[in-house]
Parts: C-alpha cells; structure tokens; sequence
C-alpha cells in the first residue's frame, strides 16, 4: 500500500487557478484515504437499504470520476483495475498524479483543459464536488456497516492518531 494522502500536502505558494484545483484535489485525496482505510472485504457489497448503492460501486465510480478528469487533462483514459482495493489504491494514485500535473500549470495551459467542452471551473463543480461527496457518503454507509473511519483532521490534514 502506497502512503498517497497519509498526510494533506503544504499549501500551494501562490494563489492561482491551478493551486486552487490542486488544493481541492489535496481535500478529496486526504478525505478518500481515511474514508476508506481498512476496509474489509464485507464492507465493500455493504447496503444499508435496497436501491443504494455499495461502498464498492461508490469507490468504482470515485474511480471513474477521477479517470474523467485524467482523461480530459491528459488526452487518454487509463485501465481500471479488476478488484475494488486496487481501484482504491489507484484512486490515490490517479489523484496525486493529477495535483502534481494541473499545479505545474499556467493560466493558459489550464485554460485549455475542458470538460464535456466546457470550461475547466467545471472539474469543480462536476466531478471533484460530485467524489466529495461519494466520499461523505462511504463514511455514513462505514458507521452503519459497523467499521467506522479513523478520526483524521480534515481541517488540517493531519492523519488519525497512532497513523
């Protein structure tokens, strides 16, 4: 297992459209890992209710959202692994991958990253917002499933104690 997001990064030196991205792609990193450190095996088919979905298809398509984003600032779309740890670890992967590439870029160059043809503001409010938020949802199913998340500091980015 890799250490991808163990920690949030430093913040970005500047104030720029691409730091900001990276800065939202450092929450979503740090969140994601914690929400699904240790899960076991049965925690991923868990439902709490019929017509939800599991915590496995919530990291698939967490999976999924962020292959869209590499997809559209990188011109191809990756392989997805066959088992929900890996998808999981590769999450970690693709996200630290997309930080490094999107704050090594200028204004002009980001400006040319688009989404459904439009705007790159739109990897905000689209699929970065929409993983938030499967991520949110992976920590409610892991309380009701019996295995709640370690306690870290999203605030701060700080890991839970004794990590």
């Amino acid at each position: 297992m890799s250490n991808h997001y163990h920690t949030i990064p430093d913040c970005p030196d500047a104030v720029t459209a691409s730091a900001i991205i990276a800065r939202l792609l450092d929450g979503l990193g740090f969140r994601f890992r914690w929400a699904t450190e240790g899960l076991a095996e049965s925690d991923y088919t868990f439902l709490p209710s019929g017509g939800l979905n599991s915590i496995g298809v919530m990291i698939s398509h967490i999976w999924g959202l962020m292959n869209w984003i590499h997809m559209n600032v990188h011109g191809r779309a990756l392989t997805r692994p066959d088992s929900i740890a890996e998808q999981r670890e590769h999450v970690l992967e693709i996200i630290t991958g997309l930080r490094r590439d999107i704050i090594a870029m200028n204004d002009e160059a980001l400006r040319g990253v688009t989404i459904e043809r439009l705007p790159f503001w739109h990897l905000i409010n689209g699929p970065i917002s929409d993983a938030i938020g499967h991520v949110g949802q992976i920590n409610v199913m892991r309380r009701l499933a019996g295995n709640p998340p370690k306690s870290a500091n999203v605030f701060t980015g700080v890991p839970p104690s004794g990590e």
